[in-house]
């Protein structure tokens, strides 16, 4: 049976009750606030801020709970590995410890998630409005995949929209050599783990093989028409995603569907020919397995602020198993 543990420090001299909850939303990009009242679904005044809000966090968060001291609880989600009750992100020098929060914070309780953990959490909320389908398919279990390339590779294993299971297979070199075998990209000392391939450092990265110059992924897309070079980066990203996709769908069979997420793939949409994805996802498949990926279907959720959204549902869900 598996089990998933969230951090949830709770002040014992504080009872819970329905308060309005802060959410905070810690990438590697950017800081995404906003409040809301528990037990609804609505974001009060969503905010974005670069992460350089950071080095005066503590004046973030006490703002927050001086302009609304009815906020009585936090939920984070945090770019990082979640070890006992801190996470440390990956990208950032910055280390979130939910106990130390609560010494600082005249609050409740503090909730901290891995921020897939928290995508996971918001997967039951969207519906088929809120997603594109790339490969359809006919679901066949309840487990389902979650995934998004952005500053790093996130991805979790969600199960019956219960069972969250945050992933750290970004940082694994899981399949990578395998992709490359075959393409202008092989020899290559810029691919070491699979998000040196897959995110968006991932497509400066071809970028920069094929031409030598260094651009950001923003610049890349945005020249895919006029840049027959930015066009190719883009062409071989697309080609290795589904294949990274393939590998994990035969390590979790998430029969559900496979689910992608975030800013990058939302603007990657626009390039992907549904056709040649499944192609690349069914690739050099024995015929007993590829026919098991021709059932899984994937979808690209095209609802922003997917964490805020997570973390107010995990604290939703919180608030009514603890009301029974």
């Amino acid at each position: 049976m598996c089990h998933i543990f969230l951090i949830m420090v709770i002040n014992p001299d504080t009872a819970l009750d329905q308060a309005r909850v802060l959410l905070v939303d810690i990438g590697g990009t950017n800081v995404r606030t906003c409040s809301a009242n528990i037990g609804s679904s609505e974001l009060i005044n969503p905010q974005k801020n670069n992460t350089s809000c950071l080095k005066s966090f503590d004046a973030l968060i006490a703002n927050f709970l001086t302009e609304d001291p009815s906020i009585q609880h936090i939920v984070f989600s945090v770019a990082g590995p979640r070890l006992n009750d801190s996470i440390s992100m990956t990208n950032r020098d910055f280390t979130l410890d939910a106990s130390e929060v609560l010494k600082k914070f005249a609050i409740s309780s503090c909730h901290v998630l891995n921020d897939w953990e928290s995508i996971g959490h918001s997967l039951s909320l969207f519906d088929q409005s809120d997603m594109d389908t790339i490969i359809q398919g006919q679901s066949f279990n309840k487990t389902a995949l979650i995934l998004g390339p952005g500053t790093g590779l996130g991805a979790s294993v969600v199960v019956d929209n219960q069972i969250v299971l945050p992933t750290e297979i970004g940082n694994s070199t899981f399949s990578i050599n395998s992709m490359l075998i075959g393409s202008e990209l092989n020899h290559s000392e810029d691919f070491h783990v699979l998000e040196d391939l897959i995110s968006g450092r991932g497509i400066s990265n071809i970028y920069k093989e094929y031409s030598g110059s260094v651009k950001s992924s923003e610049e890349i897309l945005m020249s895919y028409n006029s840049d027959h070079l930015a066009k190719k980066s883009v062409d071989q990203f697309l080609v290795c995603l589904p294949q990274v996709l393939s590998e994990l769908a035969l390590a979790y069979m998430p029969g559900n569907g496979i689910f992608l997420a975030g800013g990058l793939m939302r603007s990657l949409m626009q390039h992907i020919n549904p056709l040649k994805f499944k192609e690349c996802f069914l690739m050099n498949r024995k015929i007993m397995h590829a026919d098991i990926l021709a059932n899984i279907p994937v979808f690209l959720i095209q609802k922003e602020m997917t964490c805020l959204h997570g973390n107010l549902n995990y604290m939703n869900k919180y608030f009514l198993k603890n009301a029974r």
